[in-house]
């Protein structure tokens, strides 16, 4: 299987030379713009149409499309509604224009037409987009995703009238030399601590670029350069993590729009919440686990792992938990869901710790639909789907699980959550679950040494109370919506014609009367769309619904009027009534943004505002003369995601980039005689065998390719960066391990605080199994009854979570086997701080709220394991109690912790 851009030839997919990639991103705190260089080359002898498709983040919005003629020639696309930009692309490619379309195909994944690339010519496609970036394991830290491929998804992809519906039927090989390079900069606000590559080996470099005009009055240890330069397609995306101090902190950037005819200012507000409130009581927790073939290796072993992690922090009172698998099918651990204690814990763990990937294909909505329908409606349900995203079917299961929110009483809301995992997952179906579902999503790479913290914050936001009448004040007075003013009909009311008495002789066989002709009446013309002018204050989320601790609440707004507010504040209120305040300053931005491209944060706010229109979250029915018309309330939709992809010169559903050159034709189909005085551009001459017919006949229509019915077919869609395998072929089966645990090493030009990680691109795994002292830790999942292989652990919070129990008491021999104590020190001593009475169980369990709130390495955020830890801590408080003890569960902890080693 070859991806790239192609073409066909006697209706066989001809790949051309892929001659190489560059990726610039410049990373500015919590945003990041992306720039795609793309080289092709066509080393056919007559001109051809070639298509290809490239993957971006969901959250993210492309904002620049050019075309690059091997002369130098710009030509620079412009955003016009869908069907117009075909056309016009339609018309210039018949003319023999050269002429490039781009199109969404999906939320995450665009499609590219190239019509006209002359004989023995490149072809270079330069794309812009903007994204914001999402939390990584530690608060203060962002993590910045660059896709390479897009996944081999499950199920039939969406139609497209670009290229044709089978392009991986043996086509021939990739000929040329091939290039990869990708280079970031990062620019903080406050000195960078750290930087890490997870997924591949790079080169790191302190500063800020010399290449700067002012880079020696630049802040040096705010700014970073990484790259990457390979001679081999990247198998895998490209993950970047940064730490720097307050990038949890409240801000609000404003942004004004460049253009003096667009009379806008655009703000981003952005924080990470900090609080706690009590655990929703009587909870149902619903584990939805995808074990579909792509989930293969690393991916199952990272699900078994939070899996693992997860269920020991569930709240141990009055809670009801279930597991489901799925695949092509779906299948429930229990019946229905049960009561969450110390027997129902271990049966789940043993079940965990089989899990492999051996479900089939990935029918996420027929999982969701049974867990639904089976769940608890008298309480609240939290669902967590752990998969990796790689299906097609991204409308059908948005669909099913904002129907089943919506439905849910309010007294018995239903949330799901997703733990995206693997670092090609589907952005697109993991945060969309999320965002319709009321929960959160956190992305997780397949081979992090440590996710524990992302998981703890997944269920820490599960378990907090919704909170209600969250609003922004943006400093605008906003008017209510209103419909349009009635318009005069241009016809006039008469009266009714009133019969007369005299009567009328009517004819019941008149011959001219055909009584079978079929009355052709006109159906009458749809509604016409008015559009009410945009809103003083558009904003997205339309609703604010999600305000969790721990998750990062973003907010974006475009206002009228270039009046900056100096302050915005945000509201809401508690589920006891509890009012929240929080006023946020407001920064004028002066970064600066890629040259012809739109400015980032209008681009942003459009991009996320169109995704509440495409979601049904907006007040346009209140606009429209007829509200209970549905037709005109779509095309009403669609007319306002079309304003504003032109106006902010953005991609969307209904909006598409087209760059014709309107210098030059081409003749369509030339001679295959390469002219002599015309060198051969670098590319390799033609091959021999007839991968290219000769004489050469003209390319067949792309849309007379012949259709192939792919319903059953695991779809992998072209990729712009890699070139590679189906990776169900590369997968291998591996032992349940996890990742490694390892400590940061310090960086001696940034000092102890600055570090610098990269891994190799493959993981490593031993079939050793090792004490923790030496690098790891063997546990089985059972205390009793039932076999249950043993799992080689290297990472101690799990392994400590193995050893805690639904009640948050832990494990005394599991403990004690764990735990290293000083030289010199026995059990006894330790057991001699508590009072007469307590049990090895009580022991253990400081023994471990004591390693974990002081022995574990630095990097391990304690958002890792403040779950495990509350709960134990509550445990030994009702055990304390329950013994009449005078010493506090602080001072046994304070004095075993002098204890350790």
């Amino acid at each position: 299987m070859r991806y790239g851009l192609y073409h066909y030839v006697e209706q066989r997919p001809v790949v051309l030379p892929l001659l190489n990639v560059s990726a610039e991103a410049s990373i500015k705190e919590l945003a990041a713009q992306v720039k795609l260089n793309q080289a092709f080359g066509n080393d056919a002898n007559f001109p051809i149409e070639a298509v290809y498709a490239f993957p971006i983040p969901a959250r993210a919005v492309v904002t620049s499309f050019v075309m690059i003629k091997q002369d130098g020639t710009r030509v620079v696309g412009k955003v016009q509604e869908k069907e117009e930009a075909r056309k016009t692309y339609d018309s210039a490619v018949a003319k023999g224009k050269q002429a490039s379309l781009m199109e969404q195909q999906h939320p995450d994944v665009f499609q590219v037409a190239v019509g006209n690339i002359p004989a023995r010519e490149q072809v270079k496609i330069e794309l812009v987009y903007a994204t914001e970036l999402t939390e990584d394991e530690e608060n203060d830290s962002i993590r910045f995703h660059l896709p390479v491929h897009i996944g081999a998804r499950y199920g039939q992809a969406p139609t497209s009238t670009l290229s044709p519906r089978n392009p991986f039927a043996d086509p021939s090989d990739i000929q040329g030399t091939f290039s990869l390079n990708i280079t970031t900069t990062i620019e903080s606000a406050s000195p960078i601590n750290k930087v890490a590559c997870p997924s591949h080996t790079v080169s790191t470099e302190l500063g800020p670029d010399p290449s700067l005009p002012n880079y020696k009055n630049l802040p040096f240890s705010n700014y970073a350069r990484v790259s990457l330069s390979s001679t081999a397609p990247l198998d895998k995306d490209f993950v970047l993590t940064v730490k720097s101090a307050g990038l949890d902190a409240p801000r609000c950037v404003a942004e004004l729009h460049p253009s003096p005819s667009q009379d806008t200012v655009a703000l981003a507000l952005t924080f990470v919440p900090r609080f706690k409130l009590p655990d929703v009581a009587r909870q149902e927790y619903i584990f939805v686990v995808d074990r579909s073939g792509s989930m293969e290796g690393d991916r199952i072993a990272a699900a078994r792992k939070a899996l693992v992690v997860m269920l020991r922090s569930l709240p141990h009172k009055d809670s009801l938990f279930q597991i489901c698998s799925f695949g092509s099918s779906y299948q429930l651990l229990w019946k229905e869901s049960r009561p969450y204690n110390q027997d129902t814990l271990e049966e789940a763990t043993r079940h965990i710790d089989t899990m492999q990937a051996d479900f089939g294909g990935t029918e996420i909505r027929k999982a969701l639909k049974g867990c639904f329908a089976t769940r608890k409606v008298d309480r609240p349900t939290a669902v967590f789907v752990l998969t990796d995203g790689d299906a097609w079917d991204l409308d059908g299961v948005l669909e099913e699980v904002e129907t089943n929110v919506t439905a849910a009483a309010e007294s018995a809301p239903l949330r799901v959550s997703v733990l995206g995992i693997g670092y090609s997952a589907s952005t697109a179906m993991c945060e969309g679950i999320a965002r319709l579902g009321n929960g959160t999503c956190i992305l997780v790479g397949e081979q992090e040494t440590s996710f524990t913290g992302k998981i703890a914050r997944l269920l820490k936001a599960a378990k907090t109370p919704p909170i209600s009448n969250i609003s922004v004040d943006w400093g605008r007075a906003v008017e209510a919506v209103k419909a349009p003013e009635a318009v005069e009909d241009d016809f006039e009311m008469v009266d009714e014609v009133v019969a007369t008495s005299k009567s009328k002789t009517l004819n019941i066989f008149d011959e001219s009367v055909d009584p079978t002709a079929v009355e052709e009446t006109a159906p009458p013309p749809a509604s016409l769309v008015k559009l009410p002018p945009p809103s003083v204050v558009q904003q997205s989320p339309f609703n604010i619904r999600n305000l969790f601790p721990g998750t990062r609440l973003n907010v974006y707004a475009i206002l009228k009027g270039r009046n900056v507010p100096q302050t915005v504040t945000l509201r809401g209120s508690t589920p006891d009534g509890a009012q929240i305040e929080l006023p946020i300053s407001v920064t004028l931005s002066h970064l600066q943004n890629e040259a012809r491209a739109p400015t980032a944060i209008h681009a942003l706010a459009a991009r996320k505002i169109i995704q509440d229109l495409e979601d049904g979250k907006h007040d346009l029915r209140a606009t429209l003369s007829d509200p209970d018309d549905k037709g005109l309330l779509t095309r009403t939709v669609k007319a306002s995601i079309v304003r504003l992809g032109v106006t902010y010169s953005i991609s969307s559903k209904h909006t598409s980039f087209v760059a014709v050159d309107e210098t030059t034709e081409v003749t369509p189909f030339a001679s295959e005689r390469v002219e002599p005085h015309r060198p051969p551009l670098g590319l390799p001459p033609p091959p021999p065998r007839a991968a290219i017919p000769a004489p050469a006949p003209p390319p067949p229509s792309r849309r007379a390719a012949p259709a192939v019915n792919l319903s059953s077919y695991n779809y992998g869609a072209i990729s712009s960066l890699v070139t590679t395998a189906d990776r169900s072929a590369l997968a291998q089966p591996r032992l349940s391990s996890m990742s490694s645990y390892l400590a940061d090493e310090s960086d001696e030009e940034m000092g102890d605080d600055f570090v610098c990680d990269s891994v190799e691109s493959e993981s490593e795994e031993s079939d050793m199994e090792m004490g923790f002292g030496g690098g790891g830790y063997s546990t089985s999942s059972a205390r009793k009854g039932g076999k249950s292989k043993s799992v080689a652990l290297t990472d101690p919070v799990e392994a400590l979570a193995r050893l805690q129990s639904f009640d948050g008491r832990f494990t005394a021999q599991g403990v004690f086997d764990f735990i290293k104590l000083k030289d010199g020190v026995d059990l006894q001593a330790v057991r001699d701080l508590f009072p007469a009475g307590a049990s090895d169980d009580v022991v253990a369990t400081v023994l471990a709220m004591a390693f974990l709130a002081t022995k574990l390495d630095a990097s391990v955020e304690r958002d890792s394991w403040e779950g495990m830890y509350e709960k134990a801590k509550e445990y030994l408080e009702e055990a304390l109690t329950g013994m009449d003890a005078k010493v506090s569960a602080e001072e046994l902890e304070v004095g075993v912790v002098k204890l350790l080693a």
